[in-house]
This record gives structure tokens, C-alpha cells and sequence, in this order.
């Protein structure tokens, strides 16, 4: 049995340029949103020193959005998608936000598992009509609980 390596989490900036080449390569082949003007913060997990996952969160139409998360294979399974939720979390709580939002295809079953966990729930924005079947968004609502958790 290998042993799991130390994941830790930051905050990067992608303007960097020790970061930007990293990243790019981390996310080369795959479409990733430009935030320039928005409201964002990404973040980076490692193990061993080694990039091992990345996400974003973003501020948008009033609300914070997270997206992107990626985790290299060879790190699934170890916590790195739960870390950088939970740095995703506590960073738009740092700002206030009174929910947290993340929209994901339904077959993407590992990662709706991962947000379940936190108290996220499946909901249709307003103006949208959707079904079961249509409704990809998840909302968490920022509780006094939620904040002693996250910002102990």
C-alpha cells in the first residue's frame, strides 16, 4: 500500500509567471472561462510539491459560482476535490456571500456526491424552467453554522 502525500491547498494567481505556465499545461486541451473582470480566486492543491488539482470560484449576476475543478487521476480518491471545495467555500464566505452556487452535468455523479456532502441542493434558478431532468444548478446557503465551520 503507497502511502496518500500531504495534499495542501492555496490561492494562486494566474498572472503569475512562475504560475501561468504551470497552469496552462495542468488545463492544456481543455476550455477553461478567463475571469479578468470578475470577481475570482483560483486555487491549486499539491501533493508532494506536485500539482495535483485545481479549481475556481467566481462572482457573478450577484452570486458566487464554483467551477472548474479538475483532479489529475492519480489523485483521485485522496481528498483533493474536498480540499479545494473547502477553500472555495471559505473564501466566498470570506466575502459575504449568503450562498454558494455550482452547476454540473447530473452524470457527473462523483462530483455531486462531493457537494451533497457540504449541504449543497439541486435547485432551478429563477426564470428558469426547469425539470428534474434540466435543473443542474446546486445552492448552499451560507448558515451561521456553515461560517463557524469555515472560518474557525
Amino acid at each position: 500500500m503507497t502511502a496518500v502525500p500531504e495534499i495542501t491547498v492555496r490561492k494562486v494567481d494566474l498572472q503569475d509567471p512562475e504560475w501561468k505556465p504551470r497552469f496552462e499545461a495542468f488545463y492544456a486541451g481543455r476550455q477553461v472561462k478567463r475571469l479578468r473582470a470578475k470577481p475570482h480566486a483560483y486555487f491549486a492543491a499539491f501533493a508532494g510539491g506536485e500539482l495535483a488539482g485545481h479549481s475556481v470560484i467566481y462572482f457573478d449576476k450577484g452570486r458566487w459560482i464554483m467551477d472548474g475543478l479538475l483532479v489529475k487521476p492519480e489523485f483521485r480518491e485522496m481528498g483533493v476535490a474536498k480540499r479545494l471545495t473547502e477553500a472555495r467555500i471559505r473564501h466566498a464566505i470570506e466575502q459575504g456571500a449568503p450562498e454558494i452556487w455550482y452547476a454540473c452535468d447530473d452524470g457527473n455523479l462523483v462530483t455531486i456526491c462531493c457537494h451533497l456532502r457540504f449541504g449543497f441542493q439541486k435547485v432551478c434558478p429563477d426564470k428558469h424552467r426547469c425539470t428534474a431532468a434540466t435543473a443542474h444548478w446546486y445552492r448552499l446557503p451560507v448558515t451561521p453554522e456553515l461560517k463557524g465551520k469555515f472560518l474557525k
